[in-house]
C-alpha cells in the first residue's frame, strides 16, 4: 500500500489479488499554515466584537427611549399639577396671582398656594410657574418642568393657560346699535369658514384657493382695521373651523391624513409649518368639521360616514402626541358643537332629530344622553349652536317652510323638552354660525341673508316671545360665515365669504 500525492487530494488505492479494486476519494484539503490561523482568529474576535457592540447599542438605545419617554410622561403630569394647583388659587382669589416666577405648595390653610421659585422632586424634575398680564382680570400661565438625562442630554415640558378672573363683573355695550369699527378685504372667494381668538390675534379658517390660504390670523386690536400677520404661512389645504387652548391652535382641515392639526401659536406672528406639533388622521378623507376643547380633551365632530364614527375626544395634555380615548358612532354630520355641563350638543344633519346630545363626562366613555335629542320641524339641518345659562340656541340651514333661529330650553335636563319653548325665528337666510356672551343678553348671528349677515338677538325678548333681532348690519364682502366674540374688549368679529370685520357696540 503506497500512498500517492495529488496537489492537495489524497488518493488512497488497495491492491489485492483476490478482492476487487476499490477507490477511496478523500474530499480536498488544504494544509492550514500557522499564518492563516492567527488571520482567523483575529477576524473571528472582530467580527464577535462587531456583533456584541451592536446588540449592547440596540438594548442602550431602547433602555434609554423607555426613560426618555417615562421622564416626558412624568414631566406632563408635573405642569399639569402645576396649573391644577393655579386654578384653585384663581378660584379662590384671582389677586392670588402675581406676576413673575413661583412655585407651588400648600399652605397652613391647607390650599394651594404661591411658595418658593419654582418645585423641585427628589428625583430632579424642577417645575416653574410663570405669571404673565394679558389684560385687567386677564393672565397667561405657563408651567414648565425641565430635567437632566445623564451629562450632555435634558428635557423640557411646557403648557400653558389663559386664565381670567371669572368673578369680575364687566358691563356690556349696547349691541342694539354695532358700529363697524374696521374691516379686511380679500379679493376672490377665500370663504371664510370658522374663528378663534387668542390676545390680538384672531385665526380664520376658509377655502383653499382665489384668496384663501386654508388658514390665516389678523391682528384685530392694533389698529382700526384687522391686518394680516404671517402672511407667508400657507396650510396647504382648506379648513373648517378652528379653536385655541393656551398657546396651541386646533385645526379642522380638508387634509385627507392630517384632519385635525396642531400648531404652537405662542407667537401667532411667526406661525408657520415648521410650528405644526402634530397631526391626526381621522377615518376616512377630510371629514372632520367642527372642534371644541374643554379641560385637555379635545373633542371632533365628522361628516355622517356609515362605518365609521362621527364624534372623537382626544386627550391632548400633550399638544406634540394627541391619543384617542373614545369615539361615538351616529347617523348625523356634526357641522356644530357646544358644551354644557358634562353634555355636548351637536348640530347635525339627522332628519328626525336635528339636535343630538352626547353625555361626554367621561371623555373615555361617550354615550349618548337618556332621549338623545329634539327633532324639530321638516328636515333643514341644523348647522350651529351654542349654549348659555339655561338657553340653547340653535341655527339652521335656510328653508322657506321654516324660522332658522331656535330657542331650547335646558332647565328641565340635559335634552331640551317643552313646554317652556321652544321659541322660533325667521332669520332670512341660513346661520353657520352663532355666538353669545358669557352674560347671556345678547346672541350674534353670522347668515347669508343678502341684507343682513350680522344679526343681534335679545335672548331675555326671545324667551318672552318677544321680536328677539334688536340689530342688524349688512356688509359688501358677501354672507355671514362666522362669528366670535372677545369678551374682554366687547368687540365682535364676522368673517364673511371675502372679508374679516370689526364691530363695536354703539352708540
Amino acid at each position: 500500500m503506497y500512498p500517492e500525492r495529488v496537489e492537495g487530494r489524497k488518493i488512497i488505492t488497495l491492491f489485492s489479488r483476490a478482492l476487487p479494486v476499490y477507490c477511496i476519494t478523500v474530499l480536498p484539503f488544504f494544509r492550514p499554515q500557522s499564518g492563516s490561523l492567527l488571520l482567523e482568529t483575529i477576524l473571528g474576535v472582530a467580527i464577535f466584537a462587531v456583533l456584541a457592540g451592536a446588540v449592547t447599542a440596540v438594548l442602550f438605545v431602547g433602555q434609554e427611549s423607555t426613560l426618555q419617554s417615562g421622564a416626558q410622561v412624568r414631566a406632563v403630569h408635573l405642569s399639569s399639577e402645576a396649573l391644577t394647583a393655579v386654578h384653585s388659587m384663581r378660584d379662590a382669589s384671582f389677586d392670588q396671582l402675581t406676576v413673575g416666577q413661583h412655585g407651588t405648595c400648600i399652605g397652613a390653610t391647607g390650599l394651594w398656594e404661591f411658595c418658593g421659585q419654582e418645585n423641585v422632586t427628589a428625583d430632579g424634575f424642577h417645575t416653574l410657574i410663570t405669571v404673565e398680564p394679558l389684560l385687567e382680570n386677564h393672565v397667561r400661565v405657563i408651567a414648565e418642568t425641565r430635567w437632566q438625562e445623564g451629562n450632555s442630554r435634558s428635557g423640557s415640558v411646557l403648557l400653558a393657560e389663559e386664565l381670567t378672573d371669572w368673578r369680575a363683573v364687566k358691563p356690556i355695550g349696547d349691541w342694539t346699535a354695532p358700529r363697524l369699527e374696521g374691516s379686511y378685504t380679500i379679493e376672490g372667494q377665500p370663504l371664510f369658514s370658522g374663528l378663534a381668538l387668542k390676545g390680538d390675534i384672531v385665526f380664520a379658517t376658509s377655502a383653499y384657493g382665489e384668496g384663501g390660504k386654508g388658514l390665516q390670523a389678523f391682528d384685530y386690536v392694533s389698529g382700526d382695521d384687522p391686518m394680516p400677520v404671517a402672511t407667508g404661512f400657507d396650510l396647504g389645504v382648506a379648513a373648517y373651523s378652528a379653536v385655541v387652548a393656551g398657546d396651541v391652535l386646533y385645526v379642522a382641515a380638508a387634509d385627507s391624513s392630517a384632519e385635525i392639526q396642531l400648531f404652537d401659536v405662542t407667537d401667532p406672528a411667526a406661525l408657520s409649518q415648521t410650528k405644526r406639533l402634530a397631526s391626526v388622521n381621522l377615518p376616512g378623507e377630510g371629514r372632520a368639521r367642527s372642534l371644541v376643547f374643554f379641560n385637555n380633551t379635545l373633542f371632533v365632530g365628522a361628516t355622517e360616514d356609515a362605518v365609521e364614527p362621527e364624534l372623537f375626544a382626544f386627550d391632548v395634555t400633550d399638544p406634540d402626541s394627541p391619543q384617542l380615548l373614545d369615539t361615538l358612532q351616529d347617523s348625523t354630520s356634526i357641522f356644530g358643537v357646544s358644551l354644557h355641563e358634562g353634555f355636548a350638543y351637536i348640530a347635525g344633519s339627522m332628519d328626525s332629530m336635528e339636535l343630538r346630545v352626547a353625555d361626554i363626562f367621561d371623555p373615555t366613555d361617550l354615550s349618548f344622553a337618556s332621549g338623545e335629542g329634539y327633532n324639530l320641524t321638516d328636515v333643514h339641518d341644523a348647522l350651529s349652536v351654542v349654549t348659555v345659562n339655561d338657553d340653547l340656541l340653535l341655527g339652521r340651514r335656510n328653508g322657506e317652510a321654516i324660522d332658522e333661529l331656535v330657542l331650547l330650553d335646558l332647565s328641565n335636563g340635559a335634552v331640551p323638552s317643552s313646554p317652556p319653548g321652544p321659541w322660533f325665528q325667521e332669520i332670512g337666510g341660513s346661520v353657520p354660525s352663532l355666538i353669545a356672551e358669557p352674560g347671556g343678553r345678547f346672541a350674534f348671528i353670522a347668515t347669508d341673508n343678502i341684507a343682513a349677515q350680522l344679526q343681534v338677538a335679545d335672548i331675555a325678548k326671545f324667551r318672552a316671545g318677544q321680536f328677539p333681532i334688536v340689530a342688524t348690519a349688512t356688509t359688501l364682502t358677501g354672507g355671514g360665515r362666522a362669528v366670535a366674540y372677545d369678551a374682554q374688549r366687547d368687540l365682535v368679529l364676522l368673517a364673511t365669504d371675502r372679508g374679516i370685520l370689526l364691530y363695536r357696540p354703539g352708540p
